[in-house]
């Protein structure tokens, strides 16, 4: 098994996100239990990179601290129709408030079985594991930008609410 950490810095209130960053993992507010179709992108050099939808299990889990949501997530192992092996994937991704109030982060805990038994784990070993943190920091950096913008969405609202009074 493979384990990896990923963090990203959004500039969006806590507050904000919480609930657009569960509208992403598919959960409801009448649910615990989600799903949510990701994209994993893996650079291959040259400007070139390898890009799979996965479709994720979510699942919400008890905060450790004030301003903090931790959520389960996983998806099965398959392969892209190039025929290149995805690993399944289980960890928690958290997110959490920021020491300034327009910011918080969010993280990404877990493990993968590299595909292909022992030339898999090989392959993991000198490039694999490399592609899996890009893979994953594309998958935060995408979120990120998601719950960037519906901040920004409602600041605007806020804005043309004000020039109408």
């Amino acid at each position: 098994m493979t384990v990896v950490h990923e963090r990203v810095f959004i500039e969006s209130p806590y507050v904000q996100a919480v609930g657009a960053f569960e509208r992403r993992l598919g959960l409801e507010h009448d649910r615990d239990e989600g799903r949510a179709v990701l994209a994993l992108v893996a650079p291959l050099g040259e400007g070139r990179e390898v890009a799979r939808d996965v479709t994720a299990t979510t699942k919400r889990l008890p905060g450790t601290a004030n301003f903090t949501s931790r959520y389960g997530i996983a998806w099965s192992a398959g392969q892209t129709s190039h025929g290149i092996p995805t690993p399944g994937f289980e960890g928690t991704i958290t997110l959490r408030a920021g020491e300034d109030y327009d910011e918080c982060q969010l993280e990404l805990d877990g493990r993968y079985e590299a595909p292909g038994g022992v030339a898999g784990k090989l392959f993991d070993d000198v490039v694999g594991r490399r592609i899996a943190h890009a893979t994953l920091g594309s998958l935060l950096d995408g979120v990120r930008h998601e719950l960037h913008a519906a901040h920004e969405q409602v600041e605007a609202g806020k804005t043309s609410q004000l020039m109408r009074q």
